[in-house]
This record gives structure tokens, C-alpha cells and sequence, in this order.
């Protein structure tokens, strides 16, 4: 046996979850088909969730700590909200990956770069992983080589639910730095069924368009030029990179295990269907397989449908209700955002769940209670400007 754990994909699932099993004692394997760093597109935000499921200190590779979100419609601004100390970290994921696999090396666990996971096979005693450079042989095994998860596919997963995004790194002037500030912006304007984003970064803003359903990067380019063209700050910007990516949406009950399998973060389908933020349900992903995983071992008659059950009782439960309120918010997207700008409370539930202070589930625990209130509120309002003018 060459380890008690292989792990395929060096993603923040994946990373984490070989550093909590080699902190424990585990012998682990990480097979990485790419060489580290590589570039991710991703917007690289550390929400509040994220942070509670980072053992370490992720300051030495924060580009930003953004203090506050924007909202606003194709490039009107409706509303600012800002918190203390701030409302996320902002990284690169090129360098966060592999600053995370460094933590999981310094505690043992083995990498192995361009190590392309061809085909896995289980048996009763063991799984075993074909690499080009041979085949490899552990205990167990853990998914985390993202959307299109060989490892997944072993589990007859052919197609998943998913929605697309486009983003683009962008060389602005110091000019347009600082107009942009601290701030995350998002445009629920920029098209439908989805948003723009522009997050700041140390030299560079990170833009983008997340459409929250299945569709093809190609659409978008048009879509995320249109976004742009409304903000005066990144006219003339130089696009240093862009490439699109699908985002496998979660909120479906799905069975994430086999006798010696599981699947972490994106090969799990383990994305909110609202903002398409994946990072910290990865994270998550990876404390809950890691704790199952270290019983497994340690008791060869635990099961790894521990790990399903607890998924879809903590992230799955989660994830359920961002579907429900992407499901609402997309459909009617003016009026959602009317509401919350008209609705100092809204505006605090908001930027709250944007950054993961307070969950979906407990948004949507809260909003039916005050949202007849709003409402009200907001037709009142509207009457009372009609007669006004």
C-alpha cells in the first residue's frame, strides 16, 4: 500500500483535507495534474465561513482586505455597506492553492505534480489511481479534482447541474485602483439570471460575470464587455487574462461516497447557486471527509457514508437554501433589488450573507417573517411618490 489516503486535486478541498489527515497521522498522497502555482479563475474571496475553517493564518497571501460591498445595477450605484475589521480576504488562487498544499507538505503529506489521474479502480481491500507514471494504492481515496471529476465520474456522476462564469484579470491605472477602493462591487444588471462582479486585488482588479445556470464561457464575452463599458474606472484597462470556468452548483440531494471514496468541494457539486461561491463549502467539505476519513482508518468498521450524511445535513442543507433564493432573486431581479434598497434592515441581512456572517438558512429563516412588512412598505412608498408627482 502506498498510503492510507490519496488525494486527487491540490484545490483548497483537496489540500486542506490531506493537511488535517497527515496533521492526524495519516500517510498522504497528493496528486496534482498541473504544476504548482497554477492559475484559477476565480474571484479569490475568503468570506467570514471560509476563515472559521482555516487553521492557519492566511496573511501572507492576502492581496485585499475588502471593508465593505457595492451593489449596484448595470453600473448605477444603489447601495454601499461597509464592516469592521472587513467583509473578506482577497487572494489569487494560484498562490493560495499552493500555499495551502505547503502547509499540508510541512505536516507530511507527499505531492505529486502532473500526476493526471487516468482511471480509478476499488476493491474490497483498497482503490488504486492509474497515473501516466503508474499506478498508485491507498486505503481510501478522496475526490477533489473539481467540476470535471475523474474521480467523480467513477462514481457514475455524468452530469451535474451547473452554472458558467467568465473572468478576467484586469491592469488598471492607480487611478482606477483607487476609485474602486476596499469594495467588492455586484451587478445584478449585468445580465440575466446572473451578476457582475469587480473585486480588488493588490495590483489588479479581478472582474467577471457569473450566470447561474448552464450555458457556454463563449456567451459571455460579449456580456462581461457590456458589464465593463459601465464603468468609467476600467475604461482602457489591460486584460491580462481571461478564461471561463463552470460552477457545479449545489442544492441537490447526491450520494458522495462509496466503500473507499468521497468526493470534497467542486467534485462534489459544492457551490451556492446565488453568488457560485465554492471556497469555503470546500473548505468545510474538506474538515467534515477528513474527521470520517480518520475514523475509517482507525476503526475498519466505520462507513464513509458518515461523511454523505453529514454533508447533506450541514452543506446540503445550506446549499438548499441558496438555491431557493437564487431561484426568487433571478427571476425578479429589480425587485429584489428595490427591496433592499429601500430597506436599511435588508441591507444589513444582505451584506451579511454576503460575506457569510449569517447563513442562508437563517436569511430564510427570517425574511418571511418581515418581508410582507417591506413590501408594504415599499408599495406605500411608490403610491406616495405617484401622488407626489
Amino acid at each position: 500500500m502506498d498510503a492510507d489516503v490519496i488525494v486527487v486535486g491540490a484545490g483548497p478541498a483537496g489540500a486542506l483535507c490531506a493537511y488535517l489527515l497527515a496533521r492526524a497521522g495519516a500517510t498522504v498522497l497528493i496528486l496534482e495534474k498541473a504544476l504548482l502555482p497554477r492559475y484559477k479563475p476565480c474571484g479569490g474571496g475568503l468570506t467570514l465561513r471560509a476563515l472559521r475553517f482555516l487553521p492557519f493564518d492566511p496573511s501572507p497571501i492576502v492581496e485585499v482586505r475588502a471593508i465593505g460591498g457595492q451593489l449596484a445595477w448595470e453600473g448605477r450605484p444603489l447601495l454601499q455597506c461597509r464592516r469592521e475589521p472587513y467583509v473578506a480576504l482577497m487572494v489569487m488562487r494560484d498562490r493560495f492553492d499552493a500555499w495551502l498544499v505547503e502547509q499540508a507538505q510541512k505536516v507530511g503529506a507527499r505531492l505529486f505534480t502532473g500526476a493526471l489521474a487516468l482511471r480509478v479502480e476499488e476493491s474490497k481491500n483498497f482503490v488504486q489511481v492509474e497515473t501516466p507514471s503508474g499506478i498508485l494504492r491507498a486505503a481510501y481515496l478522496v475526490g477533489a479534482d473539481g467540476v470535471n471529476s475523474v474521480v467523480a465520474r467513477h462514481l457514475g456522476w455524468r452530469r451535474r447541474p451547473t452554472g458558467v462564469a467568465l473572468e478576467a484579470e484586469l491592469r488598471v491605472s492607480a487611478r482606477g485602483l483607487e476609485q474602486q477602493g476596499a469594495y467588492l462591487t455586484f451587478d445584478f444588471g449585468a445580465l440575466p439570471y446572473g451578476y457582475g462582479w469587480i473585486f480588488p486585488k493588490t495590483s489588479h482588479l479581478s472582474v467577471g460575470v457569473f450566470y447561474a445556470q448552464e450555458g457556454r464561457a463563449s456567451d459571455l464575452k460579449a456580456l462581461l464587455g457590456h458589464f465593463l463599458s459601465h464603468y468609467p474606472h476600467v475604461a482602457g484597462a489591460t486584460i491580462e487574462r481571461v478564461q471561463g470556468h463552470r460552477i457545479p452548483l449545489g442544492g441537490e440531494p447526491q450520494t458522495l461516497h462509496t466503500r473507499r471514496i468521497l468526493l470534497v468541494g467542486d467534485a462534489a457539486n459544492l457551490a451556492d447557486a446565488f453568488l457560485g461561491e465554492g471556497i469555503s463549502y470546500a473548505l468545510w467539505s474538506a474538515h467534515l471527509a477528513a474527521s470520517v476519513l480518520f475514523d475509517c482508518l482507525a476503526n475498519g468498521q466505520a462507513s464513509l457514508a458518515m461523511y454523505t450524511h453529514a454533508v447533506q445535513k450541514t452543506i446540503g442543507r445550506e446549499l438548499r437554501h441558496a438555491a431557493r433564493l437564487a431561484r426568487w432573486v433571478y427571476a425578479h431581479p429589480k425587485h429584489a433589488a428595490a427591496l433592499l434598497v429601500g430597506s436599511a434592515w435588508l441591507q444589513t441581512l444582505w451584506i451579511d450573507t454576503l460575506t457569510a456572517r449569517r447563513s442562508f438558512t437563517a436569511l430564510l429563516r427570517v425574511l418571511p417573517l418581515y418581508l410582507p412588512a417591506i413590501l408594504a412598505q415599499n408599495l406605500t412608498r411608490r403610491q406616495h411618490r405617484g401622488t407626489m408627482g
